[in-house]
């Protein structure tokens, strides 16, 4: 009988009470009778819509009580295990915004093993990663993004890698067009290792989420896709500036070895937990001008591995250190 009412479906339970009737020709007949009234409903309950508090003894009122306790404990439960939503977002962020102490670039030039932001000029945002944003790949990957915050957390602070030690430049400075990785440290319950920098050739399962150009993300993993390079940004003087020093706080340009395109941010929102922040991708942004590449081949001044259309504003990117880039 319980049961019945916490599911809603009162059982009718009738007795039997024999009246005899005392009409002329007729025989006996039995009457039956419900033991409980019948079950009132307000015709808003009838269409699905707003009740009467439990309080008030009409309708389902047994079962809507019941149903109000399981629901507070439900929520009592869940806010003991810390599993609201609200409080599990409070959580996550407090996770990814753990601050962090860039690294000082006393002497002007970028060293690796260093901790560094990433500014982008087009969408002034640090590049960073959404750890509770992740993507299918052969390793655990994530999404990056640009964020306007500004204050360094682990979030938004990489780690300069060197890929080869024998690459041909001596010392830990980092050169134009020397091969590098952008490590991110772990934190957090989903990032227990390291991440990288990644991105891949677009194809029906790789693009990015809104502009569907090359997609970035940060893979568990080394390989040669996440290596990067850092080149001059004017393409003018590109060719002569290769092998020079990198200095910390100026402008350059991220390309990416494997595919060859240009890591880049534009103003196209992408919403998280963290709010709205902007996508990242690779991409080419370049002018559209006429260059007069075969007349200066022609003249032999230059050759056709030399780029001569100018870097667009999304592809620029400055470093930023303890010292240098604020």
């Amino acid at each position: 009988l319980a049961q019945a009412f916490l599911v809603g479906n009162r059982v009718a339970i009738t007795k039997e009470l024999e009246v005899a009737t005392t009409c002329f020709g007729c025989a006996p007949s039995y009457v039956h009778e419900p033991l409980f009234p019948k079950m009132q409903f307000t015709p808003q309950q009838l269409t699905g819509g707003p009740k009467y508090h439990h309080a008030t003894r009409i309708g389902n009122w047994s079962e809507d009580q019941e149903l109000e306790e399981i629901r507070l404990k439900d929520f009592l439960a869940q806010k003991e295990s810390g599993q609201l939503f609200v409080t599990a977002k409070q959580r996550q962020l407090e996770e990814a915004l753990q601050p962090e102490q860039l690294s000082d670039s006393s002497d002007g030039a970028l060293r690796f093993g260093m901790k560094i932001m990433l500014l982008s000029q087009q969408s002034k945002g640090y590049l960073s990663i959404n750890p509770y944003d992740q993507v299918t790949k052969d390793y655990p990957a994530f999404m990056l993004t640009t964020s306007l915050q500004s204050e360094p957390s682990v979030r938004n602070t990489f780690i300069l890698d060197r890929v080869d030690e024998n690459d041909g430049f001596e010392g830990d400075v980092l050169h134009y067009g020397q091969l590098f990785r952008l490590l991110l440290a772990p934190f957090g319950s989903k990032m227990p290792g390291p991440v990288y920098v990644h991105s891949e050739m677009v194809t029906a399962l790789a693009a990015a989420k809104f502009s569907r150009h090359q997609e970035v993300t940060a893979l568990a993993a080394p390989s040669g896709e996440t290596k990067w390079q850092l080149l001059y940004p004017d393409v003018a003087c590109r060719l002569e500036m290769e092998g020079e020093p990198v200095p910390a706080g100026s402008p350059m340009v991220l390309r990416h070895v494997q595919t060859g395109s240009f890591m880049a941010s534009d103003e196209i929102p992408y919403d998280n937990i963290f709010g709205r922040e902007m996508e990242v991708h690779c991409f080419a942004y370049q002018s559209l001008n006429k260059t007069q590449n075969l007349t200066s081949e022609k003249k032999g001044d230059i050759t056709g591995d030399v780029p001569l259309r100018k870097q667009g504003l999304p592809n620029i990117w400055t470093v930023r250190t303890a010292s240098h880039g604020e």
